[in-house]
């Protein structure tokens, strides 16, 4: 099957004046943007991408994350998905409907759901295998895609 490449867009520098962005301004403002990195041909910004955001850990410093794996290598199997009361969720794909009680605002005062409170998720419209699959597995199969091997139309998880 052919392959899908993305063509790059060349922007033109653009200096502060009325209706322009002020190019030179924003690369000063977030000089770690990849589009303050420079010249870099097609292939090394291809290269600089798959490196730093698809296969990535990315810290945040603490700010809400910590450390971020964009390769999702450590999505969950949703049968391991603890459910209850106490703010748990209601099912590996629902929350719980059970409020707190007359009172209380805490989440631990949440008893358990419903008996089988949400435990066949719904179809997803269209094509693929959609809500069916785990996202552990479809983890597993995105994380090896690389820039250049998309197919136009084909999801690497089915």
């Amino acid at each position: 099957m052919p392959t899908h490449k993305q063509i790059t867009v060349e922007s033109t520098p653009t200096e502060r004046f009325m209706g322009r962005s002020a190019s030179n301004d924003l690369g000063t403002a977030y000089p770690a943007s990849p589009m303050a990195l420079g010249d870099m041909t097609d292939d090394e910004r291809r290269q600089w991408y798959q490196e730093n955001v698809l296969d990535a850990v990315i810290n945040d410093g603490g700010h809400t994350f910590g450390e971020y794996d964009t390769s999702y290598t450590n999505a969950p199997d949703l049968a391991d998905v603890e459910t209850g009361g106490g703010g748990l969720p209601g099912s590996a794909h629902v929350p719980n409907p059970v409020s707190p009680g007359p009172g209380s605002h805490n989440p631990a005062d949440v008893a358990d759901p419903p008996d089988g409170w949400g435990q066949k998720p719904s179809d997803t419209w269209g094509s693929g295998v959609g809500s069916q699959l785990q996202p552990k597995a479809s983890s597993e199969k995105i994380s090896g895609q690389t820039l250049g091997a998309y197919i136009l139309g084909k999801s690497s998880a089915e």
